[in-house]
């Protein structure tokens, strides 16, 4: 995920190639209704008690204005699909039509990073054991699945069920979908293990003056992993040029901005000192 600015606040519209998400409004209730009226869907919805009509989503419209619940729902085609919400309990679904393409998937990937884009609690959802594509999709972008089982009660189905819980931390989410940031020709990304090849020669490279000790080549795995950026704007980040070349890396220190700052060669500084310099500004202000 590219970013080119400072943290902002959940986005009220979030485009995901031919997805929308946006705020719910009134026009939407009817398609709602509809879904959540929908056996195939109602049961793995705890809250969806039968029948489902406009005054139940109406209820909904009223949560979504809230702006902490992060409700909004799916658009395609001028057509909604489905609905999601982020926060305090995460819940979504998609209309039978929009099933199985993988496109909830896709969505929640773009809506948990902007949720994360800004400081925010843990994401948890609780599904039915029985539910397997949904538990497909928690698993496969990264959710911890609760030991302990607990039961929730249905309304569709008038019992309780066997479920758990699935959890992902903002450290989780840093770790698995590292954040990318450009600007021009230059590319920020935190460092990995396999960049300790590339991060060696910065030790004999040309250093700037604010210059925290760099490791032995010997010791720079347990440096990537000390630095390891565990959230948005610090960390250790390696540099790439236009080209994918590692030509820098910078170190980001909580409340003290850049603390390290080397390159390559002089060449490489003497071409992108500046860019790097606003590239980290960037960055920092994510912090």
């Amino acid at each position: 995920m590219e970013r080119s600015g400072a943290m902002v606040p959940f986005p009220d519209r979030l485009d995901v190639g031919d997805v929308s998400l946006r705020r719910m409004r009134a026009g939407d209730l009817p398609a709602i209704a509809r879904q959540l009226g929908t056996p195939e869907i109602a049961r793995w919805m705890a809250a969806a008690r039968q029948p489902f009509g406009l005054a139940e989503a109406g209820e909904i419209l009223a949560l979504s204005q809230e702006p902490a619940q992060r409700i909004r729902v799916l658009e395609r085609g001028g057509e909604v699909i489905g609905c999601l919400r982020l926060a305090p309990e995460m819940w979504f679904w998609l209309d039978v039509v929009a099933q199985g393409g993988g496109i909830m998937s896709t969505v929640l990937r773009a809506a948990i990073s902007a949720h994360f884009a800004e400081p925010s609690p843990p994401l948890i959802g609780c599904c039915r054991d029985d539910n397997v594509a949904s538990q497909g999709v928690l698993v496969g972008l990264g959710f911890s699945r609760a030991p302990a089982r607990r039961r929730m009660f249905f309304e569709a189905e008038g019992r309780s069920q066997p479920c758990h819980d699935y959890a992902m931390t903002p450290e989780q989410w840093q770790f698995l979908c590292p954040p990318v940031v450009s600007l021009g020709g230059l590319t920020a990304r935190p460092a990995l293990q396999k960049d300790a090849p590339r991060l060696a020669p910065m030790r004999v490279g040309l250093v700037d003056a604010r210059d925290a000790p760099w490791p032995e080549p010997q010791d720079l795995g347990a440096f990537i992993e000390t630095h390891r950026s565990r959230a948005p704007g610090r960390g250790l980040f390696v540099l790439e040029d236009a080209h994918r070349r590692v030509i820098g890396a910078a170190l980001i220190g909580e409340g003290e901005g850049v603390r390290s700052l080397r390159f390559l060669s002089e060449v490489d500084a003497g071409r992108h000192r500046g860019e790097a310099e606003e590239l980290l500004g960037i960055l920092g202000q994510q912090g």
